[in-house]
């Protein structure tokens, strides 16, 4: 088995595919329903920011990854701006749990809706969603390696 580092594989439009799915799978098709229930007819108001957050948080990516072209991202970025190992650190697992916990909203969101198909409950269709999906993606990887 070859022990060299992962190859970046992942292009402009993967990276794009990634980032809309997770905001059309959660955002959009798992939530909308108890957002709308929270927020009646002030919804609106929570795309609109949703909008500018997200617009200034692309921004802020592309011109930080245009000063660091070849960094690992979220890492690098706060450990140049700050010079601390420790909070690259910690932004970097709090990354970590964003990815977690949006691939948890969408696989609720689909068990929610495979609900309405079969009577299987939300949670065990989510947790055998994440499982193997995780297993194809390990599979990936070790097949990449091998």
């Amino acid at each position: 088995m070859n022990s060299g580092p992962l190859r970046r594989d992942v292009g402009f439009a993967g990276a794009v595919a990634y980032g809309v799915g997770i905001i059309v799978g959660a955002g959009i098709y798992a939530l909308i329903g108890r957002a709308a229930g929270n927020a009646g007819n002030s919804l609106w108001m929570s795309f609109i920011l949703a909008a500018a957050i997200a617009a200034f948080t692309g921004l802020s990516y592309a011109e930080l990854s245009s000063m660091f072209p070849l960094s690992g991202a979220e890492y690098v970025y706060t450990q140049e701006a700050f010079g601390s190992k420790f909070w690259a650190f910690i932004v970097g697992w709090l990354v970590f749990l964003s990815g977690v916990i949006s691939a948890s909203a969408v696989a609720i969101g689909f068990g929610g809706y495979l609900l309405t198909f079969v009577s299987i409950p939300e949670a065990t269709t989510a947790i055998l969603l994440i499982l193997v999906f995780s297993l194809v993606n390990f599979w990936g990887i070790k097949r990449r390696l091998g």
